[in-house]
């Protein structure tokens, strides 16, 4: 009977040392992984540092442009109230010669009679 707990104790050492190197293997195993996870967590926050700057680079760039745009567009309404005004001029002067040519020419008229 002493030989059958002696060999039944070895068989639960055997089993107690695998279950131990099991666990160790184990906890190799977890710490590992929660490395990879650590660095998969760092790309990740990488990534979105990147990610917003890129659209922060991008909102910047759509602001000038649109600056811009608005600076264009504010001459070409100058330069058009401007060309307006002179076409107007034109148009006064042009109606004031002829009707100093009306008259001339009604004048003209008279004067022959």
């Amino acid at each position: 009977q002493r030989n059958e707990l002696q060999h039944e104790l070895e068989e639960l050492s055997d089993r107690l040392d695998e279950a131990g190197g099991a666990t160790a293997a184990q906890m190799d195993l977890n710490k590992k992984r929660e490395m990879e996870l650590q660095k998969l967590r760092r790309d990740l926050d990488d990534q979105a540092m990147q990610g917003e700057a890129a659209q922060a680079a991008l909102r910047k760039k759509q602001q000038d442009a649109t600056n811009e745009l608005s600076d264009q567009l504010d001459q070409l309404t100058k330069a058009k109230q401007k060309v307006e005004k002179e076409k107007q001029q034109l148009r006064s002067e042009l109606d004031d010669i002829a009707s100093q040519l009306e008259g001339m020419t009604r004048s003209k008229q008279n004067a022959e009679k």
